[in-house]
């Protein structure tokens, strides 16, 4: 699951989250060993790879987009630490990226709801992004089309009340042996 390897040479742990809508990964860099060349290059391919980028940054100054050299990383979420545990949010974005929320560049957020704040920032900036792709489609698109496509291959016509019949009609009674039959 997101690419990362069974054998765990890719680390031990991830962060993971679903609901019925939402499923995501997260690759975090510091629970991805890089004690050999192989460990470091397959790091640095999966955090190369991924749209939307979370950084955390202790620094006074701004992070910097170039520190990890990527053609992807459309979005940035940098989240600084500040006094009385809140944290001020810098969101960098390619150009052509459209609005996402719901935290936005220069927001400050209370410790207790930044890191539902922070994923649901991460997840619909992908969203935005996948908006981009031509003839992209949502989930729900998606699982509609086979619905729609399921339906059309099964439907049998009938009317409400032949079908309401059938539903709620009582089931036959079927004659079951005895030790008497035998």
């Amino acid at each position: 699951m997101g690419g990362l390897q069974k054998n765990k040479s890719t680390g031990l742990t991830t962060p993971y989250f679903a609901t019925s809508t939402v499923e995501v990964i997260f690759h975090v860099s510091t629970r991805m060993p890089s004690d050999s060349d192989d460990s470091l290059t397959k790091k640095l391919r999966h955090l190369g790879n991924d749209e939307v980028h979370i950084v955390w940054s202790e620094h006074t100054r701004d992070y910097r987009r170039g520190i990890i050299p990527t053609e992807f990383g459309d979005v940035l979420i940098v989240i600084y630490p500040m006094k009385n545990h809140m944290f001020s949010i810098q969101i960098m974005k390619k150009p052509e990226v459209p609005f996402f929320g719901p935290l936005f560049d220069g927001a400050i957020v209370n410790g207790k709801v930044l890191p539902i704040m922070v994923r649901a920032t991460a997840i619909n900036a992908s969203r935005a992004l996948k908006s981009l792709i031509p003839l992209y489609q949502n989930f729900y698109e998606e699982r509609a089309r086979y619905l729609q496509t399921i339906v059309q291959h099964h439907l049998e016509p009938t009317t409400f009340e032949d079908f309401a019949a059938q539903v709620f009609s009582p089931a036959p009674y079927h004659h079951l042996p005895s030790d008497a039959d035998h």
